[in-house]
C-alpha cells in the first residue's frame, strides 16, 4: 500500500491507484507468493520487487519464481469477505464459485472504487471464466468512505442457500435469493 505516497518518483497515480493487486489465491503446501518482497502488478501480469526491498515499479529479480495469484483485482478495492458457494438455491453456475465482497477504496487518488461484491466461478479450484460483479450500487453514487451509502463487507450462506450481505456503513443485512430468473 501507498506506493504513489511514499515513492511518487517511482509510481504514477495510476500505477499507484492499480497496485498493489488485490489477489486470490489457490494455496498448496510450499507456495511462496514472495511477501513482503514482492507485490503483484495487475496489469503486467506479474510479480515485481517492492521498493523497499530495492524495487524500482519495474524490477522482478527476486519475484520472477513466485506463484501468481489466479485472480487480481485492482488495487486498494478492499476485499473483506469471501465465501466459496455450496448452496442450491441459485442456477448451478454459482455452485463452488466464490464471492468476494468489496468493502471500497479510501486511498486512491481521484476516485475510489470497490464498494461491490463479486462474482468468480471456479472450476476444480481455478477461475473458469472471468470475475463478474454480482451486486453494486451500495455506495448510492458517493465512492468514498466518508459518504458512502452502505459498504459491503461480510458474507455468509444461509442454510437456504440464499446470500447475506453485510454492510457496515449503515449496519444493514442484505438477503439475496433467487426468484425464478434471477438473483434479487
Amino acid at each position: 500500500d501507498g506506493l504513489r505516497q511514499n515513492f511518487p518518483k517511482l509510481y504514477t497515480v495510476d500505477k499507484g491507484n492499480d497496485n498493489p493487486s488485490e489477489e486470490l489465491m489457490k494455496i498448496e503446501a510450499g507456495n511462496d507468493f514472495g511477501w513482503p518482497y514482492c507485490y503483484h502488478d495487475r496489469v503486467r501480469g506479474r510479480r515485481l520487487q517492492a521498493p523497499e526491498y530495492g524495487g524500482d515499479g519495474r524490477k522482478a529479480d527476486r519475484c520472477i519464481n513466485m506463484k501468481l495469484p489466479v485472480l487480481a483485482f485492482p488495487g486498494h478495492w478492499g476485499p473483506d469477505g469471501l465465501l466459496f458457494y455450496r448452496g442450491t438455491q441459485f442456477p448451478a453456475r454459482y455452485r463452488n464459485g466464490v464471492f468476494i465482497a468489496f468493502h471500497g477504496s479510501w486511498n486512491r487518488i481521484g476516485r475510489q472504487e470497490g464498494y461491490k461484491v463479486v462474482f468468480a466461478p471456479l472450476a476444480d479450484g481455478v477461475p473458469g471464466n472471468p470475475p463478474e460483479t454480482f451486486a453494486d450500487g451500495f455506495a448510492g453514487g458517493h465512492l468514498d468512505p466518508a459518504r458512502a451509502e452502505h459498504r459491503p463487507v461480510g458474507l455468509a450462506e444461509g442454510p437456504d442457500g440464499a446470500l447475506y450481505i453485510t454492510d457496515d456503513q449503515s449496519g444493514r443485512i442484505w438477503t439475496v435469493i433467487y426468484v425464478g430468473g434471477s438473483p434479487r
